[in-house]
């Protein structure tokens, strides 16, 4: 076969963990992988010139092929000129769902898959310099479900010696996952992207950091036991009262809490609306705008979206039903 496609899922960080690094380590993270929004991506290599195709939505991808593509021709000598990528499906950067690192992992692993190249999955994120603050969106990647990981070593010499995102970390190594833990399946999670300003990015997310971090250790601490004795417990217990209650709890304080507080005033709305409504957990990704609420059923979700739309609380932005994704990427040869 010459032609591979791969589906990614949907990235959804909850929380960071410790931006101050009194422990030597620093970052660290939760977070889950849903079913959709995707990436949807296309390779061939056995086309008659190097292309790059995709829709005229979708062009902002275009240089993000371009540039991964090239790191993994480079790193193991494979020649570009028979390269065919065509994006069939793409969801929006910088709204806190981490289309970018799903895409140029679906490049990195299209490519190697392509030519039988073995190598670890940590290492072609490295390669296309990902995961340097949160490792997320690289293992969900490749195993779906409730991704804990535990950052990087942080001080003089160290993985990581000043408080910095991915985008600027980028001789870090991808954050160390703990543990991986299954979604309940019944677990249904109403996705909304605002039509607002898009979350922090390149210069002005590195001056957030600098501005913010650290943040005091005793927050850091509750951040962490939250985690451990509420969090961590609901999704092993199918318990979306104790998952909320914890996560409701960790978007006060620590840097969820700086995350929030510079977000459009209709974000804020929407997770006042959450809390109102009676939800048991909700919470935003990321630096937003994306936020979601948590249900049991189909039919909460689906009530929950009509009385979202009804108050057009999310403005002309998209919203989404999604269902856990607790696999990862597929991926599929095709002729």
């Amino acid at each position: 076969m010459t032609s591979i496609r791969i589906t990614t899922p949907c990235r959804i960080h909850l929380s960071l963990i410790d931006e101050n690094g009194y422990t030597g380590r620093v970052d660290g993270g939760i977070g889950l992988m849903l079913d959709r929004p995707n990436v949807v991506l296309e390779v061939s290599n056995s086309a008659d010139e190097f292309k790059i195709e995709c829709h005229k939505y979708y062009r902002e991808s275009v240089h993000v092929i371009n540039e991964k593509a090239s790191r993994i021709f480079k790193e193991f000598n494979i020649s570009n000129k028979n390269y065919h990528f065509k994006l069939k499906r793409y969801y929006p950067s910088h709204v806190g769902l981490g289309s970018k690192t799903q895409l140029s992992l679906a490049i990195a692993f299209a490519i190697t898959r392509l030519k039988d190249i073995n190598v670890s999955l940590q290492k072609l994120t490295k390669l296309v310099e990902r995961g340097g603050t949160s490792g997320i969106g690289w293992s969900g990647f490749e195993t779906g479900g409730f991704i804990l990981d535990g950052g990087h070593d942080f001080g003089k010499g160290k993985e990581k010696e000043t408080f910095l995102p991915s985008s600027a970390s980028t001789s870090a190594n991808p954050a160390l996952t703990i543990s991986r833990y299954e979604i309940p399946e019944n677990w249904r999670f109403v996705l909304v992207i605002p039509n607002v300003k898009k979350g922090a990015y390149g210069d002005e997310e590195v001056s957030i950091f600098q501005n913010h971090a650290p943040v005091p250790r005793i927050e850091v601490n509750e951040v962490s036991h939250h985690i451990i004795m509420k969090i961590i417990p609901g999704i092993l217990k199918n318990d979306l009262k104790c998952f909320g209650e914890g996560l409701k709890r960790i978007q006060s304080i620590g840097f969820k809490k700086i995350e929030i507080s510079l977000q459009h005033d209709i974000v804020k709305d929407l997770l006042k609306f959450f809390d109102e409504y009676g939800l048991k957990a909700y919470g935003m990704s990321s630096f937003g705008p994306s936020v979601m609420g948590i249900v049991e059923t189909d039919n909460e979700a689906e009530e929950l979206l009509k009385v979202i739309q009804k108050t057009q609380r999310y403005r002309g932005g998209h919203i989404y039903i999604c269902k856990p994704n607790n696999y990862g990427a597929k991926f599929e040869y095709i002729e």
